[in-house]
């Protein structure tokens, strides 16, 4: 499992994604953390709902950019960027229907799925835009 302890980890060297990457893992380790102490549901559905939202935001926020420093490889990134924003909005989907639906795995491949496009297709945005001299 991706802890905020490995996402601080990497950074792809560009300031404001950075803390963006964090802000998205510190929501998911609190959504993992309630789902271990079955805390309010209210409380869990009010953090799925911020997580899809900053999800969104973060995700407009790059594709902005990206679009900005005319990024080559934009359509392929916004593509991955839609299938974590589906997953997200799944897991909040099934969560309203059953709070039992959300537990440590379904939290364990969102916060994978979120580390490996951090990793790698935001590293490779970052090295980019920083070798273009665009940071």
């Amino acid at each position: 499992m991706n802890t905020i302890t490995e996402i601080d980890e990497v950074s792809v060297g560009v300031k404001i994604l950075d803390c963006d990457h964090r802000m998205l893992f510190e929501i998911i380790h609190e959504l993992q953390a309630m789902v271990a102490t079955d805390l309010d549901p209210r409380r869990t559905s009010s953090l799925l709902h911020k997580l899809a939202e900053f999800t969104l935001t973060h995700f407009a926020l790059e594709e902005g950019m990206m679009v900005a420093t005319k990024y080559p490889r934009h359509d392929q990134h916004r593509l991955h960027h839609q299938r974590i924003t589906e997953e997200v909005a799944a897991l909040a989907s099934r969560y309203n229907q059953d709070v039992r639906t959300l537990d440590s795995q379904s939290l364990s491949v969102l916060s994978e799925l979120h580390a490996y496009h951090v990793r790698n297709d935001d590293l490779h945005y970052g090295l980019w835009l920083n070798a273009a001299g665009k940071p």
